[in-house]
This record gives C-alpha cells, structure tokens and sequence, in this order.
C-alpha cells in the first residue's frame, strides 16, 4: 500500500530518524566501564547540587540545611528505586518557590517551620507514591505545553523578582505576590548595599565564565568558595553591622531525624497545596526523564519514577528535607557525563554528604547576595521565549492557555496557579478531543482515493464514503448525527463509514450510530460500517448498533490493506444494482491541494 501526501511547496526538507533500541546505550558514545562513568557522574553532580541545595533553601524561606539534606537523603534513596540511570532527584528551583509560597501563607514561629514543611514533604511523598503504585504516571502527559512553558516562565519572573532584593541587600520583606515584591522592591532599591551588588555581579561573572568554559566547570560551587573567602578575609561578615548578610551556619551536617508536625493546626491545611506540588512534580518528572531518556536512548518507566520519588520524598520528611522534584540540570549533567545505571544516583547523594561534612563549619561565611545571584542565573535560564514564540504561533487557544497560566503565577498564589493550568490543560484535551474528524474519500482514479473535506456536494451521490477517526465518545455525537443527517439529505442511498482509525466508541456514540442507522433504513438508506477492528466488531455485534445493521452491515477489518473497503463497496453497488445514476461514488478529478489519497 502506498500512502501519499501532497504538501506545500515550502515542505521541501526531508528529515531523517534513526531508530534505537530502547534498552541499549550508544558504545561509541559511552565507552569504558560503567563504574567510571557513574563515578564521574555521580561526583560532577553532586558538587553542582550543594550550592543549590543553600540557595533553593534561602529561596524557600527554611534552614539551610534542609536543602542540603534534601540533596542527600531523596537522592540517594530514590536512585535505588528508580530505573533511569539520567532522571536524578532533589531540591528544585520551582518546589523551593512553591514551598516557600505555601509556608508564607502561614504565621509561624521559627520552631514551627521545619516540622510543617517536613509534614509537607511527608504529603507529597505519599501522593507521589500511590500515583505510581495506582499507575497514573502516563496522565502526566496530559499537561500541556502551553501549561508548562506559561508555568515555568511565571516561575521565573517571580523567582528573579524575589531574589532581586537579596541579591542587591535591599532591606525589604519578601512576599508570596509578584506584585507586592516589585512594589516593595521599587521602595527599598535606593537602600541597595554596593557591597552586596558586587558580590553578586562578581558571582555572575564567574558562573558566566565557566559556562563559556564547559558545562562541566562547577561554576556556582566556585562562585561560592571565591565569595565567602572574599567575606572571611574582608571582614565584611563580622561585627554588630556586617557589611552583607550571610548563612546562618548549617546545625548539623549529618541528617538528623525530625518528626512532621502532625498535631499542627495546618496539618490538612496543607494538604491541597502538598497535592499541588505532586502533581507538579509528576509533570516534571515525566517530561524531564522522557527527554532524557530518548537523548540516551533507554526506556523511560514513569510510574516506577513516580513511586521512586515519592519514597524519597516520604524518606526525606522523616530527616528535615524540603520538597525535591526532578531536576533538570542535574539530570542533563547524568546524561552528558554518560551515566550508566542507577548507582550515579547514589554517589551523587554520597558526594553532598561528604561535601557538607566537610565544609559545614564555613557556611556562616557564604555571603546571601551570592545565592541571590545563582538563584536570578538559573532562574533566568528557565526563560525559554523560544518554545513560548512557538506555543504562542500554534494557536490562539494554546496561546490563550500560555498567557493565562503565566498571569496566574504572577497574580493569584502558586499552588492554586498551578491548579488552573491543569484544569486549563483538561480543557484543551476535551476540546481537542471533542473535535470530529470526519472526510470524504472519494474516487480519483481505477484504484485510487482522494481524501476531501466535507462540502455541499458530499451525500449528492448515491454511494457516500467516508472516513471516521479519532475517540468516538458522548463529546462529538451531536456534530456526529448532523453531518450523517446532512449527508443523507442530500440524496445519499448507500453511507460507507470506514472506521479503521477510530480508536475507541463508546455507548453515547454507539447509540448515536444506531439511530440515524435505524432512520436512514426507513427512508431506504443503508448504513455499512467497514474497517472495524476485531474486539470493536465483536462490541458492535453484541450491542443495539449491531441488532439495527445487522451482521450484513459490518465489515471487519483485514489484513490487505483497504480489503474492507473494496467488501463494503461491492455490497454498496450490490445494493444499487440496476440503478441509472452514473457515477454511483463521487470522482474527484479536480485539483486538491493538500489532501492526501491512498492507492489500493
């Protein structure tokens, strides 16, 4: 069977795939043994995870150690879980803003902070968890890319407002709005401290710098090393007023156990945002570990991802860590350093232990303005007006969806925000889904079919064909039955329906079907139905459609392509035997641009 398209002429490029095995690694790109690799991985990893394990904590408004931990303890126990030896867990850019939103919202007292958020990891890990176990991990496909690009760029822009003051020593309060931030913001800059703002641009300067050098390069690890032993030797950290504000000194290097704040007031207060942030963590995962894994060409299993993060995140809470979610940047650091299997995942965790251990006594001295500046760096890079131009060109209502998602981060709170793109998602697939794809082919040629849109002229000849595709569901019954109703008013005696592609009916549709069926019989039409799979002929049969059509109405599918069309024909002109009206099938000898026909 030949399958052909006519394309515009600005079509002309021809793209090639190469298709890989979905277990296998390319040997010419990983080569060496697999302990080396994830070593190296492993390692290279967990340097770039400290200095965002302090800043995602200052950005989630928690102690310091928090993030650390959250590097260590959710790391290493959901690399034991999980199959990507790419897909790597801990703290993120948009769980630490979201935690810090959730945990704004509350009056706490300074003992109160870490046994809430604790509980709010304890939540998360849970939900995450039975996501997996209840094999819900594919539903995450279902979050549009609209969602996701308008979601990380209002992201963005509220992670870079808020990091502006600290960043600059701006003496002013953080808050959960973006609004309030730039009004806050714009209030206090002219208090700015120079000793901050140089810090800072020193600390983009080397991150810069490194970047241009390679990937690889720990560039945030040593703009934090450069700046606190700038602080330590300046003085600048020491007295009654420091010159910049600095970390308060990590209480323990080891993950202590702590106990989540079950008898908290909030305890179910929290638990529609901690929903929130597991779904946005499922999301995450889903697509960040699809992405990764066809770079690497290995399978990608999300709901075994989803049941290793949420253990680590039920792991985490029982040893003061913050949220964790896939991370992107780590994760491509696996992936670029040719991590071979789970076990880099561990040694990643290991690696944040031993650094911590050593370097715990000297975090009084990391200036404040430096992780205000790496949390503005990767929050910047979370600015893709690339894919958000794209998504805006595809459609008005994936642009509607992009700019609604985006004004919600920035003017309603975080968890809800991340709510109505979800629920804008969920409407976007039902309308797409809603939508009826239903064409007529018709004769080009001895053994040829030219698919065209329906017009006035389709049902104006006594045989009609046409091609049905998609989910027939309650949602496109009504558009359904009016252009059947259409067709068969125009004269039509005898409507083919191939119904190869439809992927799924349901009883709304089914009935639908047996209706105008029943109908059209009165008025001497006949309705074939043609291309029916197996297990959906066997459906039909049983059901009122198959009583009305009668087993004589119904073609199964076969294997030689479009057979069933050439039975379902033949019955057609059977039919019609004796009939004067030529031609029984409408030709299409006119030009069609863009239409695709199939040779039989």
């Amino acid at each position: 069977m030949k399958i052909a398209c006519q394309r515009p002429s600005h079509f002309s490029k021809t793209v090639e795939y190469e298709l890989v095995p979905a277990n296998t690694h390319s040997e010419s790109t990983h080569s060496g043994p697999a302990w080396k690799a994830d070593l190296w991985a492993g390692v290279t990893s967990g340097i770039l995870s400290v200095p965002q394990g302090l800043a995602f904590a200052l950005l989630a408004h928690v102690p310091i150690e928090c993030g650390l931990y959250a590097m260590v303890v959710p790391t290493f126990v959901s690399a034991l879980i999980r199959s990507s030896p790419f897909l790597t867990t801990g703290a993120t850019n948009t769980s630490a803003l979201v935690l810090g939103a959730i945990l704004g919202a509350y009056d706490l007292a300074p003992q109160e902070v870490v046994p809430l958020m604790a509980l709010i990891t304890l939540w998360m890990g849970s939900i995450q968890a039975l996501f997996g176990v209840l094999r819900l991990g594919e539903y995450g496909r279902y979050v549009s890319q609209a969602v996701l690009v308008g979601f990380s760029s209002g992201a963005a822009c509220l992670i870079i407002a808020g990091q502006i003051r600290v960043a600059a020593g701006v003496p002013a309060e953080s808050s959960v709005r973006f609004i309030d931030t730039l009004r806050t913001l714009l209030e206090n800059i002219g208090h700015a401290s120079p000793y901050a703002l140089g810090l800072s641009a020193l600390t983009i300067l080397i991150v810069w710098s490194c970047a241009r050098i390679s990937r690889l390069v720990p560039g945030a690890l040593i703009a934090v090393v450069a700046t606190s032993l700038m602080v330590w030797l300046m003085g600048w950290a020491d007295g009654d007023s420091p010159r910049v504000g600095v970390l308060d000194q990590v209480k323990s290097a080891w993950p202590l156990f702590t106990l989540p704040d079950f008898h908290s007031p909030h305890a179910t207060d929290v638990l529609s945002p901690a929903l929130a942030l597991a779904v946005l963590g499922m999301v995450e995962a889903i697509s960040i570990g699809k992405a990764v894994s066809a770079k690497g060409h290995v399978r990608f299993h999300p709901n075994q991802e989803l049941l290793a993060k949420g253990v680590g995140n039920i792991a985490g809470a029982f040893f003061g860590c913050m949220p964790s979610s896939a991370s992107w940047t780590r994760s491509a650091v696996h992936l670029q350093m040719g991590s071979r299997t789970r076990w880099s995942g561990v040694i990643a965790g290991l690696t944040v232990l031993a650094l911590v251990l050593v370097f715990a006594r000297w975090t009084h001295y990391i200036p404040k303005p430096c992780l205000g500046a790496l949390i503005i760096w990767i929050a910047a890079h979370m600015l893709d007006f690339r894919a958000a131009k794209y998504v805006w060109r595809w459609g008005r209502s994936d642009a509607l969806v992009l700019g609604l998602t985006f004004a919600s981060m920035l003017l309603i709170e975080v968890q809800y925000a991340i709510y109505l793109g979800i629920f804008m998602s969920l409407i976007l697939l039902v309308r797409r889904v809603g939508e009826l794809h239903l064409v007529e082919l018709t004769q080009a040629g001895p053994e040829r079919f030219r698919e065209l849109e329906l017009d006035e002229k389709s049902g104006s000849f006594p045989i009609t064909l046409l091609q049905l595709e998609g989910e027939l569901f309650f949602g496109i019954v009504d558009k359904l039955e009016e252009r059947l109703e259409g067709i068969a008013a125009r004269g039509a005696r005898v409507i083919v329906l191939r119904m190869k592609h439809a992927t799924h009916i349901d009883a709304s549709a089914s009935e639908a079907l047996a209706q105008f069926g029943a109908h059209f019989h009165e008025r001497g039409g006949r309705l074939i139905l043609c291309g029916l799979k197996p297990a959906v002929f066997e459906q039909i049969s049983r059901a009122h459609l198959g009583e009305v059509l009668g087993p004589d109405n119904l073609v199964c599918t076969h294997p030689h392509p479009f057979e069933s069309v050439r039975q379902a024909l033949a019955r057609a002109r059977a039919e019609l035997a004796g009939t004067k009206t030529e031609p029984l099938i409408r030709t299409a000898s006119e030009s069609a641009d863009g239409a695709a026909f199939y040779e039989i």
